[in-house]
């Protein structure tokens, strides 16, 4: 068990380097996920986990991997599971305060950010606040209350993925829902307007994917 928050780093997509600078905090349990070293590496961090298959290292991570001594965990390429799964699965373990991901978005396989965007569920089953950021988005999931910052302006969508969710309320938004469901596939939550800097949500039933997109940043 670690009493602070953990970041995984994973092989997506980083495209503003010092936005994570930023955000990152030198007392963050850093996990990277295969190729996500090398992100951790240009961010001049040191990590404290490495885990998955390795495949996607390139030669000269894999060299310094020795002096920085983080612990590593291989798992074969063929597995039942993605890397990110993995790092989840073990970081979940450790009961951290909360769980950032980043390098989840991004890249050329749609199949790989949905399926990134489900894996959030592993921490809100064990009751572990996680988000998936970079520097244009905050993505989390909702099945009881959630409150979220932003800046009046910035948007917040909410999409159910279960068939419905109900007795929905929001406050701080522009378009207040007022115990209201949403059905999965509904558009009726797509890009809702914060009216100042945070937006609370509350939920009777179901679950709800929540996406907060910075506007100064888009």
């Amino acid at each position: 068990m670690i009493s602070r928050r953990v970041v995984i780093i994973a092989n997506g997509d980083l495209e503003d380097l010092n936005y994570y600078r930023c955000i990152i905090k030198p007392d963050d349990y850093i996990v990277c996920v295969n190729g996500g070293l090398g992100y951790a590496l240009a961010l001049d961090l040191k990590p404290d986990l490495v885990i998955g298959d390795l495949d996607s290292l390139k030669s000269d991570d894999r060299n310094k991997i020795e002096a920085l001594n983080p612990l590593l965990i291989k798992y074969p390429p063929a597995k039942d599971k993605s890397d990110l799964e993995l790092a989840l699965d073990k970081t979940v373990e450790m009961q951290p305060q909360e769980i950032i991901i980043v390098g989840a978005l991004g890249g050329q396989r749609a199949d790989h950010a949905f399926v990134n965007l489900l894996l959030l569920y592993i921490p809100l089953r064990r009751d572990i606040p996680a988000r998936i950021v970079d520097q244009r988005q905050e993505i989390q999931l909702v099945d009881n209350e959630l409150s979220i910052e932003g800046e009046a302006g910035d948007y917040l969508s909410l999409f159910s993925i279960t068939a419905e969710s109900s007795g929905i309320v929001t406050e701080g938004l522009k378009f207040p829902l007022q115990g209201e469901s949403l059905s999965f596939a509904s558009t009726l939550g797509l890009s809702n307007e914060f009216i100042n800097t945070r937006a609370k949500i509350t939920i009777k039933s179901g679950l709800l994917l929540a996406i907060k997109v910075c506007v100064q940043s888009s």
